[in-house]
């Protein structure tokens, strides 16, 4: 799992949360430091801050091939801008977390999307 997220506090809960739920978590601070974990390391999930220092949806939204996580991105918005909710979505992210949020919705969204990539489609 990779957080990207430049707010320290923020990206500590997430990353106590999200470990104590049993994930392996990366936490990047920007973009460029997410793009170089994605390249060295298997991601599943992606948390995205949308107001990185560059458009974190457009940044999540450029993923290609390997870089891409293999369960999808969820977008991290400000309750203050729903807007950007609905920005990720149409750019492919997965669902959204608004914040302020409670570490315990965020990992069972985490989880949602998990058990979600892994059932069967059905025939």
């Amino acid at each position: 799992m990779l957080v990207v997220e430049d707010e320290p506090m923020i990206g500590r809960i997430l990353e106590h949360k999200l470990s104590r739920e049993g994930h392996r978590v990366l936490w990047a601070h920007s973009a460029e430091e997410a793009e170089a974990l994605a390249r060295d390391e298997a991601v599943d999930v992606a948390l995205v801050d949308v107001t990185l220092e560059r458009d974190g949806v457009a940044f999540a939204a450029a993923w290609t091939g390997g870089l891409a996580p293999a369960c999808g991105w969820l977008a991290m918005v400000e309750a203050r801008h729903p807007e950007e909710a609905e920005r990720a979505r149409a750019a492919g992210a997965r669902g959204a977390v608004v914040k302020p949020f409670k570490p315990t919705a965020v990992a069972a969204q985490v989880r949602e999307l998990l058990d979600g990539a892994r059932q069967p489609s059905p025939r």
